[in-house]
């Protein structure tokens, strides 16, 4: 099982566990305003939500629950989605309010950048993140990926950006 590890965070995949720890985190209308997905309704939502999750995580990629490395608390989800029909891998995030500004999306999607150029070789990463959300374009802005415009990523539409694995690895230089 694939696990990352920051200086502050582990990702790890979704699992049964994490049931009412998906509820709780889109119950909260401010965590889900730019998502498009909404609420999750009830228990048997969160655990469909979660079967996809581990149909992605059987290929090394998907969403990953991020925990405070100290204490193991979750404090949101974190990676990378493939999206198969379309051709494209896309890096998403989201957090409990109480955890925003705290660097925790920047770090998780770093080190997601990270294994998805390195450990998987992908060739590009896309990322879409709705207008009037400031917040995640500075976290879009901070991690390098430069923007394509106005785009249609996972049938959302919003602003696109995408980052290369060759200028991935440049910035590493």
């Amino acid at each position: 099982m694939v696990t990352l590890d920051t200086p502050r965070l582990r990702m790890r995949f979704h699992d049964l566990t994490d049931v009412a720890f998906m509820q709780e985190l889109n119950l909260d209308p401010e965590v889900t305003r730019f998502t498009g997905d909404g609420p999750v309704a009830d228990e048997t939502e969160a655990r469909s939500r979660i079967a996809r999750l581990e149909t992605q995580a059987a290929a090394r990629m998907g969403r990953m629950v991020v925990l405070d490395r100290e204490s193991g608390e979750r404090l949101g989800w974190c990676g990378l989605k493939d999206l198969v029909d379309e051709g494209q891998v896309d890096l998403g995030y989201r957090f409990f309010r109480r955890h925003w500004g705290k660097g925790y999306a920047t770090e998780a999607s770093a080190a997601s950048l990270a294994f998805g150029f390195g450990e998987l070789a992908l060739p590009r990463i896309v990322a879409l993140v709705s207008e009037g959300n400031v917040a995640s374009l500075r976290v879009i802005e901070k991690l390098g990926l430069r923007s394509i415009g106005r785009a249609i990523i996972d049938g959302d539409s919003g602003l696109g950006f995408e980052l290369t694995r060759d200028e991935w690895l440049a910035s590493l230089l």
